[in-house]
């Protein structure tokens, strides 16, 4: 009769351990690949949203109203009020009606999967996944023209992978950087880790950087 030979416990274990030390070097390898996948992603769809607003500027001499304005009425009549998310659509909802700057307006990636907002469903659709997105003037008070006055006319805000909201866009265009290690107003910056804390900015004056 023929003897049939198998593996030993031994050599299962090993196999088990070997695959386990490649998982282990694997899966931050690809969890990491994702991340960046997205920063491309969400700077790519900036990129994009910038060109629609500085074609919006070239039409109407101003860029689209941003939060601040809707808010306080600075400078232009006050049409809205409630809160940020609905703001921040009706904000950008000027870049796809009356005049399509853009078809849709894409979403912040670490905030969706990957959706975006059709035109037309922008300006009564609450949602907080849209770019943050602020516009300066000259006739706006405290931060606000302090960037004004620097050359800044407008800027888009990407949360990055800290996924942290709390802060303000004017503060950190200002340089204005406090000691707490969780605080936003740093410009996100991957040297620092895949996952490093502060926003992904980009301006009338091109994509936003500030030394961690």
């Amino acid at each position: 009769m023929s003897q049939h030979q198998g593996f030993t416990l031994i050599e299962l274990l090993i196999v088990v351990a070997i695959i386990a030390i490649l998982a282990a070097i694997a899966v931050p390898n690809f969890l990491e690949a994702q991340v960046r996948a997205k920063v491309s992603r969400g700077k790519a769809d900036m990129r994009s949203i910038a060109t629609a607003i500085e074609a919006y500027a070239v039409d109407w001499n101003v860029p689209p109203p941003g939060v601040v304005y809707m808010q306080t009425g600075a400078c232009v009549p006050r049409p809205y009020k409630g809160q940020d998310e609905m703001l921040r659509c009706m904000a950008q909802a000027r870049l796809t009606t009356p005049v399509a700057y853009m078809t849709t307006i894409p979403l912040d990636p670490f905030k969706d999967r990957g959706s975006t907002i059709k035109s037309g469903g922008v300006v009564s659709y609450v949602d907080r996944r849209v770019f943050a997105y602020q516009s300066f003037a000259e006739c706006m008070g405290g931060n606000y023209r302090k960037c004004f006055r620097i050359g800044y006319t407008w800027a888009l805000r990407c949360v990055g992978p800290w996924r942290v909201e709390s802060g303000a866009i004017a503060d950190t265009l200002l340089g204005t950087i406090t000691t707490n290690p969780y605080d936003t107003r740093v410009s996100y910056d991957p040297s620092n880790g895949t996952v490093s804390p502060g926003w992904i900015l980009r301006t009338n004056k091109g994509e936003f950087t500030v030394a961690q």
